[in-house]
């Protein structure tokens, strides 16, 4: 079975790493697959996707003439936007099936949409509305949804979502919940967390983050694109909640994925200069050794508006680390309502800081929160359990042909 798998990004994020973990255990079982990969924006993770399928990705020239852009068109030149790039792979691999990573995709298809002979499609949907509000179109999310013959979600909202604001029956779509690669022990291989590349010792950020737990500092910590819908922009004022509500006994707040150069970061750093808070607040970059940071937390908080299911709150669910979420942004907060975690109304900042002094004072309760956390990723969350299903679903869309709305 001949898959093209196109991925929106090709960032170390949720829905690209998913993609990646998957393709990786296709390629380690005998899955029958013969893959190829389309990267919509190049990024991180293109050399990984290389290493395992033939891979092109796309990147926006500064500029291309005329007539190499007609090439293009024609599939004998640079690509000349993403869905050229799209159409040219697909007429050189034949694919039986796209794997279409997200749903934001849409916009992309158009030239499939006319083409008689197109392969089938699968739309694996990480999505909610908000965030196909922001990156998508009605149109758009229509098209893909009209011509895809099977449907993931990732999460059971995600699910009612579809059939709420686009109209997708539940029947034509299958739940198959975020995974990780876990090894049998319980474990993300080193390989996948990347907890083998280690930081130089004269990192200052790092140096700061490994005094702050040598002084036994209550360390809790995010990790996410530095963007509102993950409310980067709420935590210089859950910051300065915090500081009213630990009253003076030391914590470390840590922001994971924050790029020095990004418009909100630096907003957020001349935010906590005024409050007088920057002392309390460690800004990393986004780092390969994500997994290694996020085993170092106490807590690890959620403060996304939206997110459906985040892949960040598996990974430090399998670290048995509990999370702090809000209520109404996703479906993390059912995980955390079993006992991993505490969900506090949405946005409510006082309420966040109260749960998160409240588990610094109390590491017992703050263990088994974490130990509840880690049986359900365990039980719920392997790559092991999630990929057969996911490939039985390609199966049936190649089986079942391309759809005709």
């Amino acid at each position: 079975m001949r898959v093209l798998f196109v991925s929106h990004m090709a960032t170390r994020s949720g829905a690209p790493l998913l993609l990646l973990w998957l393709l990786r255990w296709l390629m380690e079982h005998d899955s029958g697959i013969d893959p190829a990969v389309v990267l919509l924006s190049d990024g991180p993770l293109r050399a990984d996707f290389e290493a395992l399928a033939p891979t092109v990705a796309w990147s926006r020239p500064l500029f291309q003439p005329l007539a190499q852009r007609l090439l293009a068109r024609l599939g004998r030149g640079a690509a000349a936007s993403p869905a050229d790039l799209l159409e040219a792979a697909v007429r050189r691999h034949r694919p039986d099936l796209l794997y279409l990573n997200t749903l934001v995709l849409g916009r992309h298809l158009g030239g499939l949409s006319a083409t008689a002979d197109r392969p089938a499609c699968l739309s694996h949907v990480h999505e909610l509305q908000t965030t196909l509000a922001t990156m998508s179109t009605p149109e758009d999310v229509a098209r893909q949804l009209a011509l895809s013959t099977e449907v993931v979600a990732c999460a059971e909202g995600v699910r009612h979502s579809l059939q709420v604001h686009h109209g997708l029956p539940p029947g034509r779509c299958t739940v198959i919940p975020g995974f990780l690669p876990l090894s049998p022990s319980g474990e993300v291989p080193a390989r996948e967390a990347g907890t083998t590349v280690e930081s130089p010792p004269e990192d200052p950020l790092m140096v700061r983050l490994e005094a702050a737990l040598t002084a036994e500092t209550f360390v809790f910590g995010f990790a996410g694109q530095a963007i509102p819908r993950k409310g980067f922009d709420l935590l210089p004022l859950l910051v300065r909640e915090c500081e009213r509500v630990f009253a003076g006994a030391p914590f470390l707040a840590v922001w994971l994925g924050a790029a020095p150069d990004q418009e909100a970061v630096i907003l957020a750093r001349r935010d906590l200069q005024l409050l007088r808070l920057e002392h309390r607040v460690l800004l990393l970059p986004p780092r390969p050794d994500a997994g290694a940071v996020i085993r170092r937390y106490a807590v690890h908080g959620l403060l996304s508006r939206e997110d459906p299911y985040p892949l960040v709150a598996l990974e430090a669910a399998a670290a048995g680390v509990p999370t702090v979420c809000f209520r109404g942004s996703g479906g993390i907060e059912d995980f955390v309502d079993e006992g991993g975690g505490t969900a506090v109304d949405y946005l409510d900042l006082g309420a966040f800081a109260d749960a998160l002094h409240q588990l610094s004072t109390e590491p017992d309760r703050r263990r088994r929160m974490g130990d509840r956390s880690r049986a359900r990723v365990l039980r719920d969350s392997r790559i092991d359990d999630a990929a057969p299903r996911l490939l039985a679903c390609m199966q049936r869309a190649v089986a079942a042909g391309p759809r005709h709305a």
